[in-house]
Formats: C-alpha cells, sequence, structure tokens
C-alpha cells in the first residue's frame, strides 16, 4: 500500500519501519519530513486482501508541522507553499457541514423528515434560501410552502435534501474569483449546471447514486475558491506558464501551486468527512480514465462538459480539454441523446436563477 504525507506529498509505501500506534487507528511516519499520518480504514476492496486507507487531514500534522517542512532553507519553494495551502484547510467555512448532516439523516433509515428540517432551523439565511426555492415555478408549489416542515411535507426527504444543498452551498459559490477570471455567481451557475446534469446522468445510469452525484456536481469545482488567493499572487508566472498556448491553466494549476483545484477540493471534501464516493468524483473530474472506473468521476466530467455546452463556462479553465475520449462509450451514453439533456439543464438552471435571484449575497 503507497500512502501519501498531506504535507509534503512524499508518496512511500506502507512498512513495518514506519508503523507509529496501533492503539487509536493506524499512525505512521513519513520518511521524508516526520510528520506523524493516521490512517482509517475505508473499505475492504471486492476480492484481494488490500485495504483503501485515508490520510486524516486533522490532528497534529496540520497544527503541529514539523519545522523542517516550513523552513525555506531545508525544502523547495513549492513544497513551503503546498504546505500553506494545506494548512488554509482548517480556515474553510464550515457550511458544507451542513450539506453533510442532511446527507447523513437521508442515508439512515431510521431518520424522518422532522430530522432533515431540523438541520438548518437554527440557521435563518438558509431557511430563506430553502424556501424561496421551494416556492419556486421550479418544484411546482408558487407560493404554498410556508416552514420548513410544511416543506419536507410536500415536497418529501429528497427534494428538501437537494434544496439543503442547494442553499447552503450557493453562499460559498457565489464570490468573485479574480485568480479564474469569474464574476460573482458566476461559478455558482457553472456548479449549479453540473449538480443538475449529473443529477439526470445518474438517474439513467445508477439512481442509488443520485445524492452522491448531485452533490458532487455542485462542489467539483469550489477548489477555485481555495486556490484562488494563490492565484492572484502569481498571477505574472500563470501569464508566462500559458503564453506558449501550449498548456491549459488546469496544468498551471499543478506546476506552479502543486496542486490543481480538483485535487484540493477533494483533500476537503476528505477533511470535511464526505463520503469516498464524493472526494473521488471531484479529484478526477476532469480525468476520469486515471480513476480506475469510478463511475461518479464519468458522470461528473460529462456533466461539466454539458455545463459549458449550455454556456455556463468556468471562467480561465475553458480552455482545458472538455470530454475525454472514451465518456460517452463508458457510460453508455448515446451522442444524440446530449442535445436533450443540455437543453433540460439549461432550462432548470435558469428556472433556478430567476427564484434565487438576490437570495446568494
Amino acid at each position: 500500500m503507497k500512502i501519501e504525507c498531506p504535507i509534503c506529498l512524499h508518496l512511500s509505501e506502507l512498512t513495518g519501519d514506519l508503523l507509529l500506534s496501533r492503539s487509536k487507528g493506524l499512525e505512521v511516519r513519513c520518511p521524508k519530513c516526520e510528520s506523524r499520518i493516521k490512517l482509517y480504514v475505508l473499505a475492504k476492496s471486492g476480492k484481494s486482501n488490500s485495504f483503501q486507507a485515508s490520510v486524516d487531514p486533522f490532528g497534529d500534522q496540520i497544527e503541529n508541522l514539523n519545522a523542517s517542512v516550513l523552513d525555506p532553507e531545508k525544502q523547495s519553494e513549492s513544497t513551503v507553499l503546498k504546505t500553506k495551502i494545506l494548512r488554509s484547510l482548517v480556515n474553510l467555512p464550515p457550511m458544507p457541514h451542513i450539506i453533510l448532516r442532511a446527507q447523513e439523516i437521508m442515508d439512515d433509515p431510521d431518520s424522518s423528515l422532522r430530522d432533515l428540517a431540523g438541520v438548518i432551523e437554527t440557521d435563518q439565511a438558509i431557511v430563506a434560501r430553502v424556501l424561496t426555492l421551494a416556492n419556486s415555478a421550479y418544484y411546482g408549489l408558487s407560493g404554498m410552502v410556508s416552514s420548513i416542515q410544511h416543506a419536507s411535507v410536500l415536497l418529501g426527504q429528497k427534494t428538501l435534501g437537494e434544496l439543503i444543498t442547494i442553499s447552503a452551498s450557493s453562499r460559498l459559490l457565489s464570490k468573485k474569483l479574480s485568480g479564474y477570471r469569474l464574476e460573482p455567481e458566476a461559478l455558482w451557475r457553472h456548479s449549479l449546471a453540473v449538480a443538475i446534469g449529473s443529477r439526470v446522468l445518474v438517474q439513467k445510469l445508477n439512481p442509488d447514486l443520485t445524492d452522491d452525484a448531485f452533490i458532487a456536481g455542485l462542489l467539483h469545482d469550489a477548489g477555485k475558491i481555495i486556490l484562488d488567493p494563490y492565484v492572484v499572487e502569481r498571477e505574472e508566472d500563470f501569464e508566462a506558464f500559458l503564453k506558449d498556448g501550449q498548456h491549459t491553466f488546469l496544468n498551471a494549476e499543478h506546476e506552479i501551486l502543486g496542486f490543481d483545484h480538483a485535487e484540493i477540493m477533494s483533500r476537503a471534501t476528505r477533511f470535511w468527512r464526505f463520503p469516498e464516493l464524493q472526494s473521488s468524483a471531484i479529484r478526477f473530474h476532469h480525468y476520469p480514465s486515471l480513476s480506475e472506473n469510478d463511475l461518479l468521476a464519468y458522470i461528473v466530467h460529462l456533466a461539466d462538459y454539458i455545463a459549458k455546452t449550455a454556456d455556463f463556462g468556468a471562467g480561465s479553465e475553458g480552455t482545458a480539454p472538455e470530454l475525454e475520449h472514451g465518456v460517452l462509450k463508458f457510460l453508455g451514453i448515446p451522442p444524440e441523446a446530449l442535445d436533450d439533456i443540455v437543453a433540460v439543464v439549461a432550462d432548470s438552471v435558469r428556472k433556478l436563477e430567476e427564484e434565487f435571484q438576490g437570495q446568494t449575497s
């Protein structure tokens, strides 16, 4: 098993001499920067005896970094920058926790609509957003919903969960991102389009993954919010790297910052304890062929292409490759079916945007 250190990003084989403790989960030592890494077994793979493991991004390795990692004389500038970006994850807004809590309730067979409604009733800003959407023509209940409890009865658990997800993420995704040339709410519109496209696609392929697909689609580009300040600081480096027209903005992110926005957001979702299905889909949504046949990664990738086709672009990243070869074949989606999906996505986003105007500020 290979383990990647979340601090210096060194990749090493898990060997006995690196083990530090088995008392509270598995803890190992990074052979390069000496950071302590906590591992948690997530799932046993199919027929093999191998396990998937996840690096715990909380704990001492974030708060008490080995001094050598932060010492420019002992580590390269790129390593220091990677560490700085990773440390910034602890300061991310808590909004996505509401999304995760809603999903946990929906996954619990013993939960009720009252439990789901209770997730947001203490946050009046989200309550207002949910009620605005619930009363929209898009959901067919114009003016009929007067409270969260009322919405839960009229809409049902799945739809209410979707409204919570949209509302909780809107504040996070509606910022101006100067580094990515995204005006306020542009990322929000693109993300909503990808979420809706992901939902349409997954309902054709595996309806059980609808919630995961919608959330992964909605948050797939949120890593741009994390990286934007660093892109702005290094604007000249980005311009120089892209000047010859041979590279994409995605290439520039990885070359200059050490991460692309998909990778850093995948790490953030693990930080927030989001399901591995969602983290993996976000990580590989640009290149799903690298995901070991992850269905959600392929779905979000195609939904991203559909969103751009429907004129809901993603800023500077528009120069990135749009659709990987073999995606439609893998998903079993005929090319002629895309036009209808593009139309559904475009119509849905415009209707929701009209109803939601002014609510995302």
